[in-house]
């Protein structure tokens, strides 16, 4: 192909113009080495006696439809554990049994706290120094938690560690109930009745704490034996504006919430994971206890 003399200043302008816009690739070169930020922490320890709940989200409250609901037979103060909904916690540690007998007569030897009326001329009976502790208000629960270094859990620790991981489950064990019809008046019929999984619809007391199998974050006796004081107060539609992280529960009320059910209950639906029920924080009650649980602290 020819071309004319007019025609070479366009040629080499279009070249110039083609070696500007599209210049070559430069070199490849390796990679930036990552910057190390030394060995990920290692896990928290956890105290002896005390089980690690992680962090995470799980369902709180009742996701399950009862015939009584449709009917109406229930008073709408027994709907208090809906809506169900999504609550993220940070990583807790909480008491694998309720507090006993045998810890609680500590911390009244050294503050001097009153002594629970069942303990014959204030001395713990013999045989029940692993029996919880019961005939305690909420004040003194919190006082033992606050001696032992450690805080009553919030409502919704204590249901995420009751479900055991379990999401959305009836009991710590699935959704299989436990048959309660009339008390059984003995350990061996009890346990037959309950598929030896809850210490409840018995007249006759609690029983030893891990009488029965742990859950699986290794917690005993968080469904039936005592009911437990949790930190929050009551109120019935907290659940409609409750925080969806962390939720401390309501700054103020008249009563304080327990949870679990006890050794006389004789309803399935007392003793369910999202069961809610309260008390004056004053009364001192033979079905009340209670555990503590602790917040893990992170370290650098």
């Amino acid at each position: 192909m020819r071309y004319s003399m007019r025609q070479l200043p366009v040629i080499l302008l279009i070249l110039t113009f083609t070696c500007v816009t599209y210049p070559q690739s430069p070199e490849p070169q390796e990679p930036a080495a990552k910057p190390t930020t030394g060995n990920p922490p290692p896990p928290p320890s956890t105290p002896p006696g005390m089980a690690l709940v992680p962090s995470g989200e799980f369902w709180m409250g009742r996701v399950h439809f009862f015939l009584v609901d449709a009917i109406g037979w229930f008073e709408r103060d027994r709907q208090d554990n809906t809506p169900a909904h999504r609550v993220y916690l940070d990583a807790f540690f909480i008491d694998q049994n309720e507090t006993t007998n045998e810890e609680y007569a500590k911390f009244v030897d050294v503050t001097g706290a009153l002594k629970p009326w069942q303990w014959p001329n204030g001395e713990i009976p013999e045989g029940d120094n692993q029996i919880p502790i019961y005939n305690v208000s909420w004040g003194e629960a919190y006082a033992y938690c606050a001696w032992v270094g450690k805080r009553l859990p919030t409502e919704s620790e204590w249901e995420k560690a009751a479900r055991g991981g379990l999401d959305r489950k009836k009991f710590p064990w699935g959704n299989e109930g436990l048959g309660l019809e009339g008390y059984e008046v003995n350990d061996e019929s009890l346990a037959a009745k309950t598929g030896n999984r809850a210490h409840t619809n018995y007249p006759f007391g609690p029983a030893a704490v891990g009488s029965y199998p742990s859950n699986a974050y290794g917690l005993n006796d968080t469904s039936g034996n005592v009911w437990e004081w949790v930190d929050d107060w009551y109120y019935r539609n907290y659940y409609s504006v409750s925080p969806l992280k962390n939720p401390p529960g309501p700054q103020e009320g008249k009563y304080k919430i327990i949870r679990g059910g006890g050794w006389s209950d004789s309803d399935d639906r007392n003793l369910m994971n999202h069961f809610r029920s309260y008390l004056d924080p004053e009364v001192r009650s033979t079905t009340v206890g209670f555990r503590c649980s602790q917040s893990v602290v992170s370290t650098p």
